[in-house]
């Protein structure tokens, strides 16, 4: 899947790592995994520490489909919540490619303008490092 030119606003970038990797089910049409991730959320308006459980169904033919929930505390102490979902596919041996919109939510008056503010997500991951990278738009 190619990247396409966007109009939307940079809103950052989040750089992690997958701490841990659950099995939930296995079915014969895939498996359902939980991963929990750390990183760091960095942007033009602010930056915080990330940290997000993802519900993924892997399909046999290497596509997926995610959920997530995280959470970020900026470096003043201010928490932003998000929730989210896409699609994805393997793109290789180990990696992934996948997109996906994520909705924000917070009580901080200093990011007040989050609430309701919908992003637009590209992941790239790597299986073998536990290394993602996720460019985040807002729509």
């Amino acid at each position: 899947m190619q990247t396409q030119t966007r109009t939307a606003e940079v809103l950052g970038e989040i750089r992690g790592k997958t701490v841990s990797r659950t099995i939930k089910d296995i079915t014969p049409l895939g498996l359902r995994l939980e991963l929990n991730n750390e990183g760091k959320f960095v942007g033009g308006k602010y930056v915080a520490n990330h940290i997000e459980t993802v519900s993924v169904f892997q399909s046999l033919d290497g596509s997926m489909q995610w959920e997530s929930k995280a959470l970020e505390v900026t470096t003043e102490g201010e928490t932003i919540v998000i929730s989210g979902r896409g699609t994805g596919k393997a793109t290789g041996p180990a990696t992934i490619w996948a997109e996906g919109e994520t909705v924000y939510m917070t009580q901080s008056p200093k990011l007040a303008w989050l609430n309701g503010t919908k992003g637009r997500n590209e992941v790239t991951a790597n299986n073998q490092t536990g290394e993602f990278e996720i460019k985040v738009y807002s729509r």
